[in-house]
């Protein structure tokens, strides 16, 4: 295999080994339904092999996927030797599940959010704040905010992976919701700071202007190579190959070199915290 390992591949052999847990099969028992080898199943499985249509149409008809998952499934085993993954709204749900799978797998991310603070950070009313500016019913932005709370485990568990976040100062200072959400929030940032695996670095509107490639998440694992999740205007997902990489890669280390150091973000939380209180 190349050095590129396409993520909608590396989705797609999440998703299957999903199914079949749900289904409560082991592999030796779903490779027997469909007439191949636990090895051919346990490639496909670890992302080592492209699974043909059939293959893939046949485990979900073991696993009893149908519908409108069993299409989206075929979908991505049809298009998984496209550059790259993005996709624009309403075909955004494939890439959010990726999203939380890639980040609960990552050994490493480095986040850069230019406007807001990232999700892996919000409090549920700053989160449900941002959710109101857009199109999306009550009930949706209950539950966006609800599973983005549950994403946000990842940097709390065990071998949780290293993660840092570069925010510019504008995303501080725009209050969604009003001061005091905002005063809490930045609390919020200033308490998970203390975390050994969070580092939270903050580009100050003193230290002037600097190239700005919009929000993204630099995501590292130990035996995989590393994926790049992106949000263009109304769009989302991922950048796999390497010169892709290694070009926000390369943004990562610059904006880190224009950002204040840990401590020093951490002042200048708790001094735009205590800003909104007083507002």
């Amino acid at each position: 295999m190349s050095d590129r390992l396409p993520a909608r591949l590396r989705a797609l052999a999440t998703e299957l080994t999903t199914f079949r847990e749900r289904a409560e099969l082991t592999t030796r028992a779903a490779a027997k339904r469909i007439g191949t080898s636990i090895t051919t199943l346990n490639r496909t499985e670890n992302a080592k092999r492209v699974p043909t249509i059939a293959e893939v149409a046949g485990l979900l008809a073991t696993y009893g996927v149908v519908g409108s998952e069993q299409k989206r499934i075929l979908t991505m085993v049809d298009e998984v030797h496209s550059p790259g993954w993005l996709e624009r709204s309403p075909r955004l749900d494939p890439v959010v599940k990726a999203l939380g799978d890639f980040e609960s797998e990552a050994r490493s991310i480095v986040n850069f959010a230019p406007s807001v603070i990232p999700g892996l950070l919000q409090t549920h009313e700053y989160a449900r704040a941002i959710m109101a500016t857009g199109y999306l019913s009550e009930s949706e932005q209950q539950a966006m905010a609800k599973a983005r709370m549950q994403r946000q485990n990842v940097l709390s568990k065990l071998a949780a992976p290293m993660y840092t976040a570069i925010l510019d100062e504008a995303a501080l200072r725009r209050a969604y919701g009003g001061c005091f959400v905002m005063a809490d929030q930045l609390r919020w940032l200033v308490d998970r700071a203390k975390s050994p695996n969070i580092s939270i670095r903050i580009i100050p509107f003193r230290h002037g202007g600097y190239h700005n490639p919009g929000y993204y998440k630099l995501l590292g694992f130990a035996q995989a190579p590393p994926v790049v999740y992106v949000e263009p205007h109304e769009t989302s997902g991922f950048l796999d190959h390497p010169d892709d990489v290694k070009l926000f890669r390369d943004n990562a280390e610059h904006l880190l070199k224009v950002s204040l150091g840990s401590t020093d973000s951490v002042n200048l939380l708790t001094r735009l915290a205590t800003d909104f209180d007083r507002s």
